[in-house]
């Protein structure tokens, strides 16, 4: 977090107190302007935002695994033992009725009388339609006593106030008539004397916005390049299966960013409902890219705030189907206890596709003959388009599709060992829905070594159990899974005969008389 001094807005904090706050005091006043953008074909979409106010007075940091209905010494039932009673309120998932913790650090209150939030008033904002004086925060503040160990026991206030102002989709207007950029004086109870106002001065700095024209001037954010900037019906921008696909970006210039205080990162969202792009909220805290969900919110970092350009790795299925969010996340201090943390997300949709053109291009190279999708390159016996489809060299000989052999999957549990849910004796055929042609998949099945082929179906069942369940043969069926927002399709090949090994981690077995049979997937051009 950094301190600007550079603007000509006012930057200092005015707090009338009759003493100074102490400089490790944990008082901060932090503003904020919330916005998100989602671009489509033809135009650029406000998604609704927020403008959000917290005043904090007072810290506590606490170990949450020691939170008790009753008091513990140190060393009996928790190591450090409870050191804090909560008499108000509630502090990091501790209440009333659960009110002691383990508290490693506690500052109380200096400036900021608690339960006091009809108090609260905004005094003075830039020009707006904003209304003041005005109040309606929420109180949630706490009160501790501290050091229960020893004979200096102690009661802290800890003060927090806060207020959410929310727009929807469809109040980008009053949103930004009512929240501009400039200084909000408020206006808190003191503590100690709630009567008397202790004043305090935030500003809010300008944030790019979404692209619009305004007076037949256009200005902001706007996707310039996602790949080859190719839309499809459903309202995606088409990513490219094979190859890094670039995204380019204009309209953070350092009118509305500022180096050393904001940080751009981007990530891809999986949406809850893909076949909605324009609307569809995206998966939680989550996300695609990277693909990791430890502790923070997971998104790549970029250079500067000013970077206009990312290469996306070719490293998502086909069909993935997202939206590339770019964040822009300021962190100013301006002032003494204040501070702006507003942010702006900028959205597209994005859908993963493999097209026959862009898989040759990567394949063949230079190559002229026998490139197109149903010539056989490489004269293994499997024409391009199985290759393309199944993922093999149509130009290596020795690189062909993999065989479908049917073998024990063993899963395990959350512990790491193996668990016999989810375990299952057969095979899975992946299934590329988004391919340019489409193609088609047939699974077959050959009692003679691949003399002849027939297609592969679940079995006739022939036997049941006391459940009414089939117990021999195969199943086959098309299974769709949605995992953080993207669709996968899988042809799933399972056994149905039970294991007599009932100590056994695999329910099923091979279904007797299979053992010398063939399977492999056909693949032709979808009419």
């Amino acid at each position: 977090m950094h301190r600007i001094k550079t603007l000509s807005f006012q930057l200092f904090t005015t707090l009338s107190l009759a003493a100074t706050v102490p400089v490790g005091a944990q008082l901060s006043l932090e503003l904020s302007s919330q916005k998100t953008y989602r671009q489509n074909k033809n135009d650029i979409n406000f998604r609704g935002g927020s403008f959000n106010i917290q005043l904090q007075d007072g810290s506590v940091s606490s170990i949450e695994f020691c939170n008790d209905p009753n008091y513990l010494p140190p060393g009996v039932g928790c190591l450090p033992g409870t050191s804090g009673f909560l008499s108000a309120g509630s502090i990091n998932g501790a209440t009333p009725q659960r009110p002691y913790l383990a508290i490693s650090e506690l500052k109380g209150a200096v400036a900021i009388e608690p339960s006091a939030a009809e108090a609260i008033q905004l005094l003075a904002a830039p020009a707006s339609i904003l209304p003041r004086p005005s109040g309606g925060f929420t109180d949630d503040s706490a009160t501790v006593y501290y050091n229960l160990h020893t004979t200096d026991v102690r009661e802290y206030k800890l003060t927090r106030y806060f207020l959410n102002r929310n727009y929807s989709k469809n109040q980008r207007s009053k949103f930004d008539q009512e929240i501009v950029v400039g200084s909000y004086r408020y206006s808190f109870p003191r503590l100690g004397n709630p009567n008397i106002p202790a004043p305090l001065t935030a500003v809010i700095f300008p944030m790019p916005e979404g692209f619009s024209t305004l007076n037949n001037k256009t200005s902001g954010f706007q996707f310039t390049r996602v790949n080859q900037n190719k839309w499809n019906e459903q309202g995606y921008v088409e990513l490219n299966y094979h190859a890094p696909n670039i995204l380019q970006w204009e309209g953070l210039n350092p009118s509305t960013v500022f180096a050393g205080v904001d940080r751009l990162y981007i990530s891809l969202r999986g949406l809850r409902n893909p076949k909605n792009p324009d609307n569809s909220a995206t998966v939680g805290s989550s996300a695609i890219f990277p693909a990791f969900n430890a502790g923070a919110d997971p998104r790549v970092s970029l250079p500067n705030p000013y970077a206009g350009r990312f290469t996306l790795p070719p490293i998502f299925p086909v069909g993935t189907s997202a939206v590339v969010e770019l964040e822009l996340d300021r962190g100013f201090q301006t002032g003494g206890v204040t501070y702006d943390f507003s942010t702006r997300k900028f959205q597209i949709p994005v859908v993963v596709v493999s097209r026959y053109s862009d898989f040759a291009k990567t394949a063949f190279g230079s190559k002229k003959k026998k490139t197109g999708i149903l010539a056989d390159n490489d004269g293994d016996g499997f024409n391009n388009l199985t290759e393309w489809t199944l993922d093999s060299d149509p130009a290596d000989g020795g690189n062909t599709p993999p065989l479908l052999e049917p073998a024990n999957f063993q899963a395990v549990d959350v512990i790491g060992g193996p668990t016999a849910i989810g375990s299952y004796f057969g095979f899975n055929v992946p299934v590329k829905e988004n391919t340019d042609p489409k193609v088609e998949y047939t699974l077959q099945r050959s009692f003679d070594q691949g003399k002849t082929w027939a297609t592969f179906e679940s079995d006739v069942p022939i036997t049941y159990d006391l459940f009414d369940r089939p117990t021999n043969g195969w199943s086959v069926e098309r299974v769709t899974t949605v995992t953080r927002g993207v669709i996968s399709i899988e042809i799933q090949v399972r056994s149905r005969v039970p294991n007599p090994d009932l100590a056994g981690t695999i329910p099923t077995i091979q279904p007797p008389g299979t053992l010398t049979d063939v399977y492999r997937v056909k693949v032709t051009l979808a009419e």
